[in-house]
């Protein structure tokens, strides 16, 4: 157990290089190893979770080795960067996230023959790449994992994608690169900030926060520390992929095949909450107080913006996209309150919206697969031929637009208790997204599976066990979250309170 994080990260590289090496005329293999990798890293992040311990609180099962130094770094001193893994009450709900898409996506994957070893492969690498970033505890490591996530995405959208698949890949790999070169130049800001006030420059996620906690607003550094902060912002919003930097995230998800979305919209997307409050929120808190007002309104325009586009999308992956950026749009608002109730609805926020966008991308996938088209007006009246995947693709609307039982309530509860303490007025209007999304969505579900049935689409055959079992997994996921939230409550109160009280709510 004491290295647990640490091989959570390394079963699915096995289970990768496993698929490369099986025989290229064999699908059986490269998809046995991937299921068997994806199940027991995600039981194992179970395991972790079922272990820690929020009393004691800080990274429980840690894992740290030196992996390098760099000499004369500052002062004449070197600083070690560690292969450090382990796990807190921030990052434990966001790799069990990542446990459960990863898992669903690897089993909606049944339908890939074409070149599947290498499919396989290159999905165990993204799901090793996307826990290495939730389990780092070096900052140098944890730019290492965000930077891995590209290349699989980037195959993975060409190979197997769309008739624009190379466009999007392209695309996909341009904007998440302009934010890798923000966040390289902000975390070496911030390492050097550390050893300006700490007397000593590390990438040790821990140590680094301390130091600059107890250094303060170190005379002469405040505006240092505030262009790091915009520039950190600046690149989180590209990860996100908020406005205005939103662009890339409707035409990808309109050209990466179904089981890649679900980890791109469940997951791959919620890599920049996870940076907001972990390096923004965690490391300089007087920086998110003053610009808080800067980041509930771009939140406040993500929703509203998000909701009011998503009305004359036709495509259903674009709709989803502008989904999910109108549930980031929630998780800035409830972050800029910096309140322990807005952090954890925050926090709710991006699980919830993960697994339900995975659960969406799940159901347009196997629509799309049968009807050969996801465009809402070639639909209609699929509850007839297909009452399962009508079914759950109904339920996960209306969790996804908040309803009572299911993780995004809870999350939207806590994130307005959260923001309206704070930003009133900013707040009502996020509720008028709220209800725009209510009605977008269920405008698409009925223009999808209600009213008379194209001729064409009467004979299409309802969704197998095996399709539907993504689907049902995820949905257990989300209401098990919405009917217990202490699941993740518990967990992660006592650290996104220490988190509020650093930044002063």
């Amino acid at each position: 157990m004491h290295a647990a994080v640490l091989w959570i990260v390394l079963i699915p590289l096995a289970a990768g290089l496993t698929s490369w090496l099986a025989p290229k005329n064999n699908s059986s293999i490269p998809r046995a190893a991937a299921l068997l990798g994806s199940l027991i890293s995600a039981a194992l992040v179970g395991v972790v979770y079922l272990g820690y311990d929020p009393a004691a609180g800080g990274v429980q099962f840690a894992f740290t080795k030196t992996w390098f130094t760099i000499g004369d770094a500052l002062a004449d001193i070197p600083v070690q960067v560690t292969l450090g893994f382990g796990a807190d009450g921030l990052s434990l709900p966001l790799l069990a996230l990542t446990g459960v898409v990863g898992f669903a996506a690897a089993w909606a994957s049944k339908g890939v023959r074409t070149r599947a070893n290498e499919y396989y492969g290159w999905l165990m690498i993204l799901l090793a790449a996307l826990y290495g970033v939730f389990a780092a505890t070096d900052l140098f490591l944890l730019f290492f994992f965000l930077e891995l996530t590209l290349v699989p995405m980037y195959f993975l959208i060409g190979i197997w994608g769309g008739e624009e698949r190379k466009k999007a890949a392209t695309k996909f790999l341009i904007y998440r690169g302009m934010s890798s070169i923000g966040l390289v130049v902000a975390f070496f800001g911030i390492a050097y900030l550390s050893g300006k006030v700490g007397g000593g420059m590390t990438f040790d996620i821990t140590s680094l926060t301390q130091q600059l906690h107890s250094g303060g607003a170190a005379a002469g550094l405040a505006p240092v520390a505030g262009a790091l902060f915009l520039l950190l912002f600046a690149a989180i919003l590209v990860e996100e992929a908020l406005v205005p930097f939103h662009t890339w995230l409707p035409f990808v998800h309109s050209q990466a095949p179904a089981a890649v979305n679900m980890l791109l919209g469940g997951v791959v997307v919620k890599t920049g909450a996870y940076l907001f409050l972990r390096v923004a929120g965690g490391m300089m808190p007087a920086m998110v107080a003053r610009y808080a007002l800067l980041v509930a309104v771009v939140g406040v325009i993500n929703i509203l913006w998000a909701g009011l586009i998503a009305f004359v999308q036709g495509d259903w992956r674009r709709l989803l996209a502008y989904t999910t950026i109108s549930h980031m749009g929630v998780f800035l608002l409830a972050a800029a309150s910096m309140t322990p109730a807005g952090l954890q609805g925050a926090l709710f926020v991006a699980v919830s919206s993960g697994l339900l966008t995975a659960l969406l991308f799940a159901g347009v996938g196997i629509i799309g697969e049968r009807a050969g088209t996801v465009e809402m007006a070639a639909l209609g009246g699929l509850s007839k031929p297909m009452p399962y995947v009508s079914g759950l693709l109904l339920t996960g609307a209306l969790g996804s637009l908040g309803l009572p039982g299911m993780g995004q309530f809870v999350g939207e509860i806590l994130s307005f208790s959260g923001s309206f303490s704070v930003f009133p007025r900013l707040s009502a209007f996020g509720i008028i997204g709220i209800l725009l999304a209510a009605v977008y969505l269920l405008w698409a579900i009925q223009r999808t599976t209600f009213g008379p049935t194209p001729a064409t689409k009467e004979g299409l055959r309802d969704g197998t066990p095996g399709e539907v079992l993504p689907m049902v997994l995820l949905l257990i996921a989300v209401i098990g979250v919405g009917v217990f939230p202490a699941v993740i409550g518990q967990t992660a109160g006592g650290t996104l309170a220490a988190l509020a009280a650093g930044i002063g709510g």
